[in-house]
């Protein structure tokens, strides 16, 4: 059986409100420096640090780490990301380079202080880029042009599972989530529910996109798609999910 065709960068937005919990109450940063810079996008290190050595080039003793950081704000150049560990009284500047790239350092004293990385930017307009190996994945079960909404969406959850390992809040909502692209050509999906049904019609390229809905994933209805649909997973933002919702 073919495997799941998964798409990732994985463009992680790990800049985002859930990692700023408590900044409004902070007087200033622990470098001491100005408090305004408690709206601008934090990441604990230690989290920042799993991410890093959860690219599958990385080793786990290196001294170093190179990932690739890209502002989510149109017309924001790399030169305008400045990045510094949040130390006190010494705050560590980290340079990204032309390219995107920024070499986090591997220091048992920074993994046991857990200073922030902090941004110049607004939070919640940063990714960060890492390659991750996920699990290969079998495509849902469909017979007779039928499937149930769980096996559906048996593949999302089990790489969304993998993504929780590096990054917790990973499809929760206000996060990054992953989304279901399904390729019909000119057939919809159709969610049948004990009060209704719903009809997903592909768009202009015959796709159609669906996020996992927990009330229906609990409800587990049938879903009438095609025999020989095509499937990816594929990371999306708050943006884009709301996007979806609202069509």
């Amino acid at each position: 059986m073919k495997h799941l065709p998964v798409i990732l960068i994985v463009s992680v937005l790990l800049f985002s409100a859930a990692f700023n919990a408590g900044a409004q109450d902070a007087p200033e940063t622990l470098s001491g420096r100005a408090m305004a810079e408690n709206a601008q996008a934090r990441l604990p290190y230690q989290q920042l640090l799993k991410i890093a050595q959860s690219d599958m080039k990385a080793k786990s003793n290196a001294e170093t780490y190179k990932l690739r950081i890209k502002s989510r704000i149109p017309n924001v150049k790399f030169e305008d990301i400045k990045l510094y560990l949040d130390i006190k009284d010494a705050p560590v500047l980290l340079f990204v380079d032309n390219d995107g790239f920024v070499e986090i350092p591997n220091k048992q004293e920074y993994i046991d202080a857990n200073p922030d990385l902090v941004a110049n930017q607004p939070r919640g307009s940063l990714n960060i880029f890492v390659d991750l190996e996920v699990p290969k994945v079998s495509p849902p079960k469909i017979e007779d042009g039928k499937v149930s909404y769980q096996e559906l969406f048996r593949p999302l959850i089990e790489i969304q599972n993998e993504m929780r390992k590096v990054d917790p809040t990973f499809g929760l909502t206000g996060q990054q989530q992953f989304v279901l692209e399904v390729e019909t050509g000119e057939e919809p999906v159709k969610i049948t529910r004990a009060f209704g049904a719903r009809t997903f019609r592909p768009n202009p390229s015959g796709k159609v996109y669906m996020i996992m809905e927990s009330y229906l994933y609990e409800e587990n209805p049938t879903v009438e798609i095609p025999n020989d649909a095509k499937m990816n997973v594929l990371p999306a933002s708050k943006e884009e999910i709301e996007d979806i919702r609202s069509r």
